[in-house]
C-alpha cells in the first residue's frame, strides 16, 4: 500500500486514480468517506501559527506507534493506496504534510503529495 496527501478539492481526481480517500481533518462537511481521527489536529491548536501548531502536532504523533497506523489505514482501506486528505491547498500550512514526514522518517517510506507540490518538498519538521 502506498501512501499519497491531497486536498478534498481534487477529490474526484483521486478516486479516478484508483486511490482510496481517507479524511485526517477535524471537519469535513461535503466527503462522507472514511475519517481517521487519530491523525486529526486538536481543536486546541488548530488555529495556531505554525512555530506554535507543529511541535504540538509533532508531540502527538510521537504518540502514535506508525506500523499501527499503517495498518489501520490499510484495513480501512483493504489494502488500497491510500491518499489522506485535508482542507489546504497545495503548498499551504497543513498538518498532513507533517503526517507525510512523520510516516517518511519513521517507516522509511516515500508519501507524495499529489498536485503541485509533488515536485517540491518542504521540511516541516525544522523547529
Amino acid at each position: 500500500m502506498n501512501i499519497y496527501t491531497g486536498n478534498f478539492a481534487n477529490l474526484k481526481k483521486y478516486e479516478g486514480r484508483g486511490l482510496f480517500p481517507i479524511s485526517i481533518a477535524l471537519s469535513a462537511r461535503y466527503f462522507s468517506g472514511a475519517c481517521y481521527k487519530k491523525l486529526n489536529p486538536d481543536w486546541s491548536f488548530k488555529d495556531d501559527l505554525p512555530s506554535l501548531y507543529i511541535p504540538k502536532y509533532n508531540q502527538k504523533l510521537k504518540q502514535l506507534n506508525p506500523h499501527v497506523v499503517m495498518s489501520e489505514l490499510s484495513q480501512i482501506s483493504n489494502g488500497k493506496d491510500v491518499v489522506l486528505l485535508c482542507h489546504e491547498k497545495e503548498g499551504d500550512f497543513c498538518h498532513r504534510r507533517l503526517v507525510a514526514e512523520w510516516l517518511e522518517k519513521e517507516l522509511n517510506i516515500k508519501v507524495k503529495e499529489l498536485g503541485k507540490m509533488e515536485t517540491k518538498q518542504i521540511d516541516l519538521f525544522a523547529n
